[in-house]
């Protein structure tokens, strides 16, 4: 049966679970009063009680039909949702037991698909979905705004969404090693907006550490490929251009190879994809890198784009540097199937410099940080995506060339959207204007 998240408000709302509940992490919960439900921005549910592990509490309740749609419905983008003290979700198909807040809180989640009374099926019958209507929007904040006020503004919000990554990236690692962290990061990036669940379930299948482990058992490069391949599903879905030889060789070194024999069955999104955004292609843009890294560390490969000489960073220099780490031939794709330069500087932005910040800072390597940040805050901007699109209606042309000028800027047109525009919320906005 197919669940939508309004079926679920009803199951929640009457209690239609059964007794001696657990969370995910192993804690005892009781319901004591579901909340109240919200229809406006922010969590389903509000101030709800629950006891858990014999300790009540008072909070919000998030309900989703998978863990994975917290991070595709930009909860974790949004701090309305940091008074959340339970994630209820009819399934749970994350890795780790909590899911992760804006404000790097871990918040206990209830997996409910098989905790359901037996009255369930009886709403099934009455039960229909409702259309969502959007609202009309409508900003003003920008639009009396001096450009220089609007350079501050975006600067700051820009610096507020870089910490919340660093933030929720801390969260992560209680449970993740820094190589985990950017290699989860590099997939789910690689996936695109139709893939990246399941671009990030091969990573999440196969931890970096087991490859680490294959490789010293000696593991090749043609075997790893084909263990990503074959594993994942994908060698049933190898796009025309790839040979029926080709797929046979892969087929033979996964079943022959002793090192992980376990296949996953991932549901791909293939309908329409571009030949460039197709998940094999994608997966060959970065076997070579991460091959060549499993034999010392993912990540302290990457912290080597930030070598220069003291006093002598050129950020044309670290450019070029970060480019030629993913742009190197390929034995299996054509060179104009490469990773694209914009798709580097999104994993730049997103993935690799708030690692390095976190890193930087768990060490002390205060020269480390400080690259990062400078990298950061000059780093110019990616082309727009539909939401700095949607954004750009509100601004001015000046304003309009001086988000393209800079990633920084872009990010704090995005923290802005996040945080007060996706939900109206114009009277937060109040206070960033002069």
């Amino acid at each position: 049966m197919q669940f939508s998240e309004e079926f679920l408000y009803h199951i929640w709302d009457a209690n239609h679970l059964k007794k001696n509940l657990e969370t995910q992490s192993g804690k005892r919960i009781s319901i004591k009063f579901p909340g109240r439900w919200n229809t406006d921005s922010g969590a389903d549910f509000k101030d709800a009680i629950i006891k858990l592990d014999g300790k009540v509490l008072k909070g919000d309740i998030e309900l989703d039909i998978t863990t994975y749609h917290w991070k595709s419905h930009s909860h974790n983008e949004n701090p309305e949702f940091n008074n959340v003290l339970l994630h209820v979700v009819y399934e749970d198909n994350g890795k780790i037991p909590y899911t992760i807040s804006e404000n790097g809180d871990q918040v206990e989640i209830l997996q409910i698909k098989d905790k359901l009374d037996d009255d369930v099926n009886k709403l099934i019958k009455h039960y229909t979905d409702e259309p969502y209507i959007e609202k009309d929007k409508m900003c003003l904040l920008f639009s009396n705004m001096s450009l220089d006020r609007t350079k501050q503004v975006l600067a700051d919000m820009g610096m507020i969404r870089f910490e919340k990554k660093v933030k929720r990236f801390g969260a992560e690692h209680y449970f993740s090693d820094f190589d985990q962290l950017l290699y989860l990061g590099f997939f789910e990036a690689l996936g695109y907006s139709k893939n990246k669940y399941q671009m990030l379930q091969i990573a999440l299948n196969i931890p970096f550490r087991e490859l680490k482990q294959c490789y010293d058992k000696g593991m090749s490069k043609d075997q790893f490929i084909a263990i990503l391949i074959c594993s994942s599903g994908l060698i049933d879905h190898l796009p025309s251009t790839f040979s029926n030889d080709l797929k046979i060789k892969w087929l033979t070194l996964f079943q022959k190879q002793k090192y992980i024999n376990e296949s996953s069955d991932i549901k791909w999104k293939l309908f329409r994809i571009r030949p460039v955004n197709h998940p094999v292609v994608r997966v060959l843009q970065i076997v070579d890198l991460l091959y060549d890294s499993l034999e010392s560390s993912f990540f302290h490969q990457i912290l080597k784009l930030f070598s220069f000489p003291s006093n002598n960073f050129k950020l044309s220099e670290f450019k070029k540097k970060l480019y030629s780490y993913f742009q190197t031939e390929n034995d299996y794709i054509n060179q104009r199937y490469k990773l694209g330069k914009t798709r580097i500087d999104t994993i730049l932005i997103n993935i690799i410099l708030p690692l390095t910040i976190l890193y930087a800072r768990e060490k002390h390597y205060a020269k480390l940080e400080d690259a990062a940040n400078t990298i950061y805050q000059n780093y110019p901007g990616l082309p727009a995506n539909y939401l700095t699109q949607y954004m750009a209606k509100f601004l001015n042309e000046d304003q309009k060339q001086l988000i393209r000028t800079k990633a920084i800027y872009q990010q704090g047109l995005l923290n802005i959207y996040y945080e007060n525009c996706q939900y109206h919320s114009c009277e937060d906005c109040s206070h960033l204007i002069e």
